[in-house]
């Protein structure tokens, strides 16, 4: 689905976003455009199920404006992701900590492409480096754990050194 919206702030739009996911939006793009006379303008486009497009729209046009929008016809095709949790015992130094931690396995006939940390369990992660070591970037975290669950996916328990 393509959006136009030509008369809300960031701050409606943004939340707007935030409940287009909440509906069953699989994935929201929000681009930024100008309209006629030169006017700022947001482009939104929106990956649903066709089941959803009544519903979407009508909060589309009562939220955010919208006199219409286009259907567009696509074949997406989705990667087989699934949502594991891993308890993963972080060593820093002398400090240790054991969290749980979702990651996002990125599958494609059978074959595992992707490995994705959450990003409020690589906070927490941070959290306890700061506390025990001091700095230490958010990527680099990120790295070491999707590495060790990538090298182990079947693996419950892992540990990681940062």
């Amino acid at each position: 689905m393509l959006v136009q919206v030509d008369d809300r702030s960031g701050e409606t739009v943004g939340h707007a976003l935030e409940e287009l996911v909440g509906m069953g939006v699989r994935n929201v793009q929000l681009l930024s455009s100008h309209t006629k006379k030169g006017r700022p303008g947001m482009v939104l486009l929106l990956d649903l199920d066709r089941e959803l497009e009544t519903p979407v729209a009508a909060y589309l046009a009562a939220e955010l404006g919208a006199w219409g929008y286009h259907v567009l016809t696509a074949t997406h095709r989705h990667f087989d992701v699934t949502l594991v949790e891993r308890r993963v015992t972080a060593v820093c130094g002398e400090q240790r900590a054991t969290l749980t931690v979702r990651c996002k396995l990125f599958h494609q006939d059978g074959v595992l492409l992707r490995v994705k940390l959450e990003h409020a369990d690589a906070l927490e992660l941070q959290r306890f480096v700061r506390a025990s070591a001091g700095v230490c970037p958010l990527d680099e975290l990120r790295t070491v754990v999707e590495r060790a669950v990538r090298h182990h996916p079947d693996e419950a328990e892992l540990e990681v050194r940062l």
